[in-house]
């Protein structure tokens, strides 16, 4: 069991709807977000209430209590592009909804949970938005109490699995010398974006995985100052570290730069932020909901590298909420596809989910990763993966020296190049959404053999030379759409 020590914590409103610029042809919205039906069903996951009610009376338990009223963040975002909001606009408003309505029913439950705190019945009590959630730790007997408000529509268990990181693990080779350069750069066309002065500045890349060596030399000096650029949801701890490896490699492979020398990274110019959701590289419900939370509220993030995976089910349900927020609050998230391949249906959770955008690997060939999953997706008939990138024999960064380095395989460097790609197509366009992005990326991707879209590389390998292009083209319309709306001069 994870030990933590007492702690309430408390919701924190940032901001609501912006002040719209005056323009006579936005229509206002309403005050209310809308809220998703009533889910239905069982109000305890499987057989947890009778795990409950005979559990020792000493023994602490998590669990997570969702509550009735739960923002439809889709429908949400719709109303918000038909209002003609932008971009920083819609994020604010997404984030502004989210918060309004957990702290609006979460604080009818507040005397009770103080009670409960102030008895010891719980120890723990964290607050988040990201969905309308209390995650709660202590005696079974404080859980069902809290449980039986009529505000609780739904009580989860924690649950775990192992290894629970990231489209597997890069597969590692030895050091590399002094001086190197990835391949990954020239293959997926960086070089020319670079010489365009587009490294990524001005854009924040965020990763949620086993934390991260911040004082590498690919990565110090760009994290974000304070709690936006550092969560640890497990020791609390205000400095990051990485006892595994896996984040820092993978967070090196989007941004890591700096070092003439060794060229890693593909936005070497981007900040940063890593929250530890992956604590010893296992997935945990509790974690990835406070991580999840975190990078919705206060990282902030433009792009979203999730290099993790777990073995609840093809499709599990759980993570789906957050993918939507994160999607809504204007963020490109990216997933590994996985290292189960070369088998068909071989993807990984929670990368198959729908909304998802998965990566597939390649190898230095050109020719598919070997390991790499294939689709189809057992998730529903979007494209899986959606395209790929350089996967294998890449240089990292490595959390046993700030000049350790080592090479790998893996999905999770591949989505990693992905993220740090998006990064330069925002520098140069910043007004793209996710979903103009993610389109953006499958349109110019370079066709893989066999010809067309497939279960193998999706819609192909990326190519950032031509995603540059339509990227500048589509950030021309919608900043002609915005002056036509008055949200420009």
């Amino acid at each position: 069991m994870v030990r933590r020590g007492p702690r309430l914590a408390l919701l924190v409103l940032l901001s609501g709807l912006l002040a719209p610029a005056p323009s006579a042809r936005r229509p206002s919205l309403p005050e209310d977000p809308p809220l998703l039906p009533p889910a239905g069903g069982p109000r305890f996951e499987g057989d947890f209430e009778a795990r409950l009610r005979t559990a020792p009376a000493d023994r602490h338990v998590q669990a997570l209590l969702d509550l009735g009223d739960q923002v439809d963040v889709a429908l949400l975002s719709e109303r918000l592009r038909a209002a003609g909001r932008d971009k920083r606009a819609r994020r604010q408003a997404v984030v502004g909804a989210l918060e309004r309505v957990a702290q609006r029913q979460q604080a009818l439950l507040q005397p009770l949970v103080a009670r409960l705190l102030a008895d010891r019945s719980l120890v723990r009590v964290d607050r988040v938005a990201i969905v309308n959630r209390l995650v709660v730790e202590g005696t079974a007997a404080g859980v069902l109490a809290l449980a039986s408000r009529p505000e609780v529509a739904r009580v989860l268990p924690e649950w775990t699995s192992f290894p629970g990181a990231g489209g597997g693990e890069p597969a590692q080779a030895p050091a590399l010398g002094e001086r190197f350069r990835s391949w990954a750069v020239d293959a997926v066309g960086a070089s020319p974006l670079w010489a365009e002065g587009l490294d990524g500045r001005g854009v924040v890349v965020a990763a949620l995985d086993t934390g991260v060596d911040g004082g590498h030399e690919q990565l110090r000096g760009r994290r974000l100052p304070g709690a936006r650029g550092w969560f640890d949801p497990e020791g609390g701890s205000s400095d990051p570290y990485d006892l595994h490896g896996h984040g820092t490699s993978v967070l090196s492979q989007a941004v890591g730069g700096g070092v003439p020398e060794r060229v890693v990274g593909i936005a070497p110019g981007a900040r940063w932020a890593a929250g530890l959701a992956n604590w010893n590289n296992q997935y945990s419900r509790v974690r990835m909901t406070l991580a999840a939370d975190w990078v919705l509220r206060a990282a902030r993030p433009d792009v979203l590298v999730n290099a993790w995976s777990h073995d609840e089910g093809a499709c599990p349900g759980f993570d789906l909420p957050f993918l939507r927020a994160w999607r809504a609050a204007e963020i490109f998230v990216v997933f590994p596809a996985g290292n189960a391949g070369p088998s068909p249906r071989s993807g990984e959770a929670p990368a198959q989910l729908p909304g998802a955008f998965a990566v597939g690997g390649l190898a230095r060939t050109g020719e598919p990763l070997r390991a790499s999953s294939r689709g189809p997706s057992a998730c529903g008939d979007q494209l899986f993966p959606a395209l790929a990138a350089p996967a294998a024999d890449l240089p990292f960064a490595f959390p046993a020296g700030e000049r350790a380095y080592l090479a790998g395989d893996g999905t999770s460097l591949a989505a990693a190049v992905v993220a740090g790609g998006a990064a330069l197509l925002l520098q140069a366009a910043p007004e793209l959404g996710p979903a103009e992005l993610e389109e953006i990326l499958r349109e110019s991707a370079r066709d893989v053999p066999p010809e067309g879209p497939d279960a193998t590389t999706g819609a192909g390998a990326l190519d950032l030379t031509q995603a540059l292009s339509l990227a500048r083209g589509r950030g021309r319309s919608v900043r002609q759409r915005d002056r036509a709306v008055g949200l420009e001069p």
